[in-house]
């Protein structure tokens, strides 16, 4: 009984899909051949709107935030000597690249030319070419020197595995960072010179000690900051003092309030 109803199913549902299906399509084919001219009408409406989005879009001015008017107003004053690069200069950079800090000038990078030449004497006799020798020849500092030798021992050692190097792009950062300088302009002295400051001091002490500035001051040798401070502010108020009195200024003279003459009398007034 149930195999029957199951199989009664089936059969209603099998007939059923291809009606369906064929109504949708004669739907679809019905619409088409009632309209014929919709789809051209159509189409040649999208190409009219879309001329007349390309033609507004071409007539409205491209607009340009604050950040990027103003760079390309620089670009055309200021800024025009800096749009392409000087042979053999850093006219971008100048002596101070960093404007806010003046006292930062970097010397210019030494040439991969004599880097090799440095590299070359070294290896043909490490005994006579010694580090300080070609540091005194060539008048650069030891720790340059020895930072050249290190480099291009690892670049023989690449080359020797195969991997290529880009001397063509160092050729080009070269002529842009200005290497190509007299040596005259790149002398240094063998070894830096460093302030000498005193090593740090250490104080071991107990977790819950008190440690106040007074004992900072004694365990260092040194006054006490506010002590420094009364002393700098008396020695500008001494000076000032001086100052007044040799410009001939009146000096105030002290009163002697002891000394004083005069009387004081109280009247009643209220019965007149």
């Amino acid at each position: 009984m149930l195999r029957s109803i199951l199989q009664h199913h089936q059969v209603r549902s099998i007939v059923s899909r291809p009606t369906h299906y064929r109504a949708i399509s004669t739907t679809l084919s019905q619409a088409s051949q009632e309209t014929p001219g919709t789809t051209d009408d159509t189409s040649s409406t999208d190409e009219v709107a879309s001329t007349n989005v390309d033609t507004a879009a071409a007539e409205e001015p491209l607009k340009l935030s604050r950040r990027r008017r103003r760079f390309h107003e620089w670009v055309r004053g200021s800024g025009s000597r800096y749009a392409r690069s000087s042979e053999g200069t850093t006219n971008y950079l100048g002596e101070t690249p960093f404007p806010n800090n003046p006292l930062f000038q970097p010397r210019p990078p030494v040439t991969d030319a004599k880097r090799e030449e440095i590299y070359q004497l070294y290896a043909s006799d490490p005994e006579a070419w010694t580090i300080r020798q070609l540091a005194v020849k060539f008048g650069f500092s030891l720790k340059r020197v020895e930072a050249i030798l290190k480099l291009k021992a690892s670049e023989k050692q690449l080359e020797a595995q195969g991997t290529a190097l880009q001397h063509q792009f160092t050729k080009g950062m070269e002529r842009y960072m200005g290497a190509n300088q007299p040596a005259s302009l790149l002398q240094e002295p063998l070894i830096d010179i460093f302030p000498n400051v005193s090593k740090p001091r250490f104080k071991v002490l107990e977790e819950d000690a008190d440690f106040t500035a007074k004992d900072a001051a004694d365990a260092l040798n040194r006054k006490q900051y506010t002590l420094l401070e009364k002393q700098a502010i008396a020695a500008e108020e001494a000076k000032f003092e001086k100052t007044v009195f040799q410009q001939g200024d009146d000096i105030p003279s002290t009163v002697d309030n002891s000394k004083k003459t005069t009387k004081f009398a109280i009247v009643d007034t209220s019965s007149q």
